[in-house]
């Protein structure tokens, strides 16, 4: 599969995620609101049982607790039937039925007091931590007309969660209900570690979703840079080995080889080229190290006076351009324990870059001093310049900070890997640039620590 299809695949199945997670809150969202409702089916019985036991006693105050009233036997004047097959919640329930009657009997002398009701209504929800506006209602069956309410409040319809109705009088066909107004706050705390959960594993799924889609990002750009890389390392190793080739080809033939001068010629043209192509194999080798960690400073004493001598009389004879390079030490000898090879390359990188990219005259000035615990090498040459907006990338792995305004190639590793070596060596790298200016860069290496 390509990586532009497993991005398809991995968003599928994210949106399949976040419709299964979803789908999972909203089932848990029913379930607690059906909890909610059966909750306040048993707070209003609840509460109606502690009324009517209220209004029972009074009753019985009224009446006289003193005098037992024998009731007559039952006849058909005195006799009320009551239907309550249709109606489940009370059907086989003997408790709800005496309630009934009890409510009938003391309603004629002590009726329903809804305010009464309200406050215990009120008390047990706060018992059972459930604070939310309610108010409750008496209800017309057959109408479903509210005849009366504990409290004159406005609300949206789907902001309130009723209770089931319960009956309190047949032969008026009231019933009672209890409405929870905007309890969604309750629900939601009810809820709150399945939200959390479900949000936890939403931002993991969404964080390891961009981390996909950057990894696939990065390959295909890691792809492109090892494609474009690889092609640049053949243009870049096939000039000194066509070079190389060229001058053993010409040193094979009588004619040079009779020729003293020629034969000089081409034999220091070849080890120029021997040692160029030397050089970019080394560096590539050396950074591979690094990245693996196999990379081990050799340290030995370093002249680095006698370094950049050496430098400066192999950059100082460029084939195609005239270059003039300058150089200003502070001592005579200045001597630092570094790996000698990997540093010689990191300064030959600096002069050769301050060559490729500046006019046909080049004059570079290259300056040692020592500040403090340090030793600073800096290269200055009269080149085009970096711009701003390139500087604080130019020592990133395969940045270049020329490539559409001329035709230098190049592996855009050069840099990184002068600063790569320098960071080895416990040392800093800096730049300072202008376009159409110049560039300076400065190698800080430590001394004497």
């Amino acid at each position: 599969m390509s990586p532009k299809q497993y991005s398809y695949l991995a968003f599928a199945s994210l949106l399949l995620i976040f419709a299964s997670q979803a789908y999972l809150v909203y089932d848990y969202f029913q379930t607690t609101r059906a909890g909610l409702v059966r909750e306040s089916d048993t707070i209003l019985q609840e509460a109606f049982k502690a009324e009517l036991n209220i209004r029972h006693d009074k009753f019985k105050y009224l009446m006289g607790e003193e005098r037992v009233v024998v009731p007559p036997p039952p006849t058909k004047e005195n006799t009320v039937k009551a239907d309550f097959s249709s109606t489940h919640d009370l059907k086989g329930n003997i408790l709800g039925v005496f309630d009934l009657a009890v409510n009938k009997v003391v309603s004629n002398l002590v009726p329903l007091d809804i305010i009464r009701l309200d406050s215990i209504t009120g008390t047990i929800l706060k018992t059972r931590n459930i604070s939310s506006d309610f108010t409750i209602h008496v209800v017309d069956n057959k109408t479903d007309q509210v005849v009366d309410q504990s409290k004159d409040q406005v609300y949206f319809s789907m902001l309130k969660i009723p209770s089931k109705s319960l009956i309190i009088d047949y032969d008026k066909n009231e019933s009672l209900q209890l409405i929870l107004i905007n309890p969604f706050g309750l629900i939601i705390r009810r809820m709150s570690l399945m939200l959390i959960s479900s949000l936890l594993l939403s931002i993991i799924c969404l964080l390891a979703f961009r981390f996909l889609l950057r990894t696939l990002a990065r390959q295909k750009q890691l792809v492109a840079f090892k494609n474009e890389f690889l092609g640049t390392i053949a243009h870049e190793l096939k000039r000194p080995v066509a070079s190389l080739s060229f001058n053993l080809d010409c040193l094979s033939m009588p004619a040079f080889a009779a020729d003293k001068q020629k034969h000089e010629l081409l034999v220091n043209r070849s080890i120029s080229a021997t040692s160029e192509l030397n050089d970019s194999i080394n560096m590539i080798v050396a950074l591979t190290k690094l990245e693996e960690g196999l990379l081990v400073l050799n340290k030995e004493p370093v002249n680095l006076k006698k370094m950049v001598e050496e430098l400066k009389n192999k950059f100082g004879s460029y084939p195609v351009k005239k270059v003039e390079i300058q150089t200003v030490y502070e001592a005579d000898e200045i001597l630092l324990q570094a790996d000698a090879n990997l540093l010689n390359q990191c300064f030959a990188n600096l002069i050769d870059n301050a060559i490729k990219y500046s006019n046909k005259e080049v004059l570079i000035i290259i300056t040692i001093r020592k500040t403090g615990h340090w030793i600073v090498v800096s290269i200055k040459d009269n080149g085009f310049g970096i711009s701003q907006e390139k500087l604080p990338v130019i020592f990133d792995k395969y940045s270049r900070a020329h490539t559409a305004n001329t035709n230098i190639s190049g592996f855009g590793i050069g840099l990184n890997y002068v600063k790569t070596i320098v960071e080895k060596h416990k040392g800093e790298v800096g730049v300072k640039s202008h376009e159409g200016e110049g560039s300076e860069f400065s190698v800080l290496l430590p001394f004497g620590r």
